[in-house]
């Protein structure tokens, strides 16, 4: 555990894209909650012909009816809605670095052992720098510039750089502009503009560094997802469907066995009860 929470904690910001990712994942939740209320309202309006052929010879049964079941709907709205959000902002209170999915968590050694030799270089006599090898001196020539007037900021943090240690990757970020959706693509980075002619040299450390967090935080975007997926559908139907199917008799009794109500509820429309005299003058003649 303690391993884990290290880990985390060397690149502090990557948890904040994270759990942005991680968040906006409760809008289209909550949106199938209503899909899924909505095709229950229809079903009400549009259940079995033969059903509805008997109801409408007793409109304000029919009425009384689908009020109670809507109400019933309606009252359960609120309870779904707020179990769907507590499952998003259950993935949001712990970042599990030990699920048995993670595998890139091998990845998280990486991080540490350049960690430690970050602090053994920062506390040496006199402060000693090695020189740069060829790979270092090769990669530094890999400069990430950023467009005048481009909203993209590539704020970059002695600790976490929001990159990937390729060209493709660099040339991806410098064109983005002002295109949200390829951020959001990217993971979302934002920040204010860099101004004009800002050079940034990425050392091979920082790179693989990049690649590194990029990977961790995709991989676990990707379980988080599928958790969601799974359990959203799972608290719909348990919260939802199944307590209305469950418990809609017992609705319907309680709002429509009442002595005092039989007269008013089981009178017919005006409609049908001429349409019936009509046809027993016709049969009697």
């Amino acid at each position: 555990m303690k391993f884990s929470v290290n880990a985390l904690m060397l690149y502090p910001k990557s948890l904040i894209y994270l759990s942005r990712q991680i968040r906006r994942l409760e809008e289209p939740s909550l949106k199938c909650v209503d899909l899924v209320h909505e095709e229950m309202v229809a079903i009400i309006q549009h259940c079995d012909f033969e059903i509805q052929q008997e109801l409408l010879r007793f409109p304000k049964l029919h009425e009384k009816i689908i009020d109670a079941v809507t109400t019933l709907l309606r009252r359960r709205l609120p309870p779904t809605n707020t179990m769907v959000h507590n499952l998003v902002f259950i993935e949001l209170a712990y970042i599990n670095t030990r699920h048995p999915d993670f595998h890139e968590a091998q990845l998280i050694g990486t991080l540490m052992k350049n960690a430690e030799i970050d602090q053994k270089k920062k506390y040496a006599p006199n402060n000693a720098l090695p020189a740069p090898d060829d790979e270092a001196s090769s990669s530094s020539n890999e400069l990430v510039k950023a467009k005048p007037g481009s909203s993209l900021a590539l704020k970059l943090d002695a600790n976490m750089i929001w990159s990937t240690s390729n060209k493709k990757a660099i040339s991806q970020v410098s064109e983005a502009g002002d295109n949200m959706n390829d951020l959001d693509r990217l993971g979302g980075l934002s920040g204010p503009d860099v101004p004009a002619n800002r050079e940034v040299r990425l050392t091979s450390k920082e790179q693989r560094d990049c690649t590194v967090i990029e990977k961790l935080i995709r991989s676990y975007f990707l379980i988080v997802r599928k958790n969601i997926q799974d359990s959203v559908p799972k608290a719909i139907m348990y919260f939802l469907v199944n307590f209305v199917r469950d418990n809609l008799q017992s609705e319907l009794v309680t709002h429509l066995y009442k002595k005092e109500d039989f007269d008013e509820l089981l009178s017919e429309s005006e409609h049908i009860a001429v349409h019936r005299k009509n046809e027993l003058d016709i049969f009697t003649d």
